[in-house]
């Protein structure tokens, strides 16, 4: 995982994020309904759940009654700015995942959004081994993915989109350039060279949000990734569920229907 210093940026600019790289509220209906279709036929009554990162939308949505949600997170600045659940008396832990510090079969449920392209793809085995660890039998684990394409996308189709106006929102902009600019899964994307080809082609951002009808401030998160050389990795959807086919059984995906959604899938897996 990036170390911690690399998510003073987002955290400050968090509320200018939204879908896809915030979970819309059809991912949290789709959260909730398999935490909810397992729970009455698992684990009526508490549920101890575990929260991959410190997304609010996750936090506060409608769990069972009775449940304890615990955040984990490397980044003291996300939890310090954008962790809601102290006032709700859900705890939140500084700690990588590939290490949670919880005992075996600790807990019920874990959920993550977009949480592995966070990792470089050497942590994706150790992450995959330490939910496994602290998920009983009986568990439950729900992700949302952020995949590339089989086929990858060239930069220049980006952009010739955007010119175009045939993307909705800056946010699927964002992600479509960081998958097109993706090598192998081992090599992931470097964030500064997200930044290095928007700026060489789009020197004027406040022309392009006058343009598009969008907030600068919206355009203006891009310039997080720049300087940078934190890598984030995208897997093919054949690669996400090859990652973790050997602790986990595939139950449900569902592929969101909003833009970008066939890159976005929500998949819950019960425990081998």
């Amino acid at each position: 995982m990036p170390p911690a210093d690399n998510w003073t940026r987002p955290a400050k600019s968090w509320a200018l994020r939204a879908s896809p790289l915030r979970p819309a509220a059809e991912d949290i209906a789709v959260y909730r309904r398999e935490i909810r279709s397992w729970h009455g036929a698992v684990a009526p009554g508490g549920v101890a759940a575990l929260l991959l990162g410190v997304t609010p939308e996750i936090a506060t949505m409608d769990w069972p009654a009775g449940t304890r949600l615990t955040a984990v997170d490397v980044s003291r600045a996300m939890i310090g700015g954008v962790w809601p659940g102290a006032s709700r008396g859900q705890a939140a832990v500084c700690a990588r995942w590939a290490k949670l510090p919880f005992p075996d079969g600790s807990h019920q449920v874990a959920i993550g959004d977009g949480c592995y392209s966070v990792l470089t793809a050497d942590a994706y085995e150790a992450t995959t081994r330490s939910l496994r660890r602290v998920l009983r039998p009986d568990g439950l684990l729900v992700l949302r993915w952020f995949t590339r394409p089989e086929r990858p996308e060239a930069p220049a189709r980006v952009f010739a989109d955007l010119a175009a106006g045939r993307i909705g929102s800056f946010h699927a902009f964002k992600w479509r350039l960081a998958m097109a600019l993706h090598d192998t899964l081992a090599a992931g994307v470097r964030l500064s060279d997200i930044w290095e080809v928007w700026h060489a082609a789009v020197p004027h951002p406040e022309r392009l949000a006058a343009e598009r009808g969008w907030p600068l401030p919206v355009v203006g998160t891009i310039d997080d990734f720049r300087g940078l050389a934190t890598r984030y990795t995208f897997p093919t959807l054949a690669e996400a569920r090859s990652t973790l086919s050997d602790a986990f059984d595939e139950a449900a995906c569902h592929f969101p229907s909003y833009e970008l959604g066939e890159r976005c899938p929500v998949i819950a897996y019960r425990p081998r």
